[in-house]
């Protein structure tokens, strides 16, 4: 029985927390150079959180062909009716591409 229990919380833990995130990229140019800012959604546990930021550092890595600096990591609350399901929280990055010298 404790199995079957452990099975059915396990399940649930991933269900919940697994899905793949989809992200967002708009940039501006400021005197500095362009700055990007990506975000992308995830679940209230660690595993989809590590996998936000697994997708914020592709995206970073891809939109900017040499290294990148991190300037800005936010995480906004998003309000959300008590009866809502799970609750969905927001990783944005501001970042900028370091010059390819």
């Amino acid at each position: 029985m404790k199995a079957v229990v452990t099975v059915l919380l396990v399940a649930s833990l991933f269900a919940g927390c697994a899905s793949a995130p989809e992200y967002e990229q708009t940039s501006k140019k400021l005197n500095d150079g362009t700055h990007y800012f990506i975000k992308t959604n995830y679940k209230p546990c660690q595993i989809s959180r590590d996998w936000a930021i697994r997708t914020l550092t592709n995206r970073a890595n891809k939109i900017c062909k040499s290294e990148y600096i991190l300037i800005n990591e936010q995480t906004p609350v998003i309000l959300q009716p008590i009866e809502a399901e799970s609750a969905t929280r927001e990783l944005l990055w501001e970042i900028k591409c370091k010059d390819a010298t």
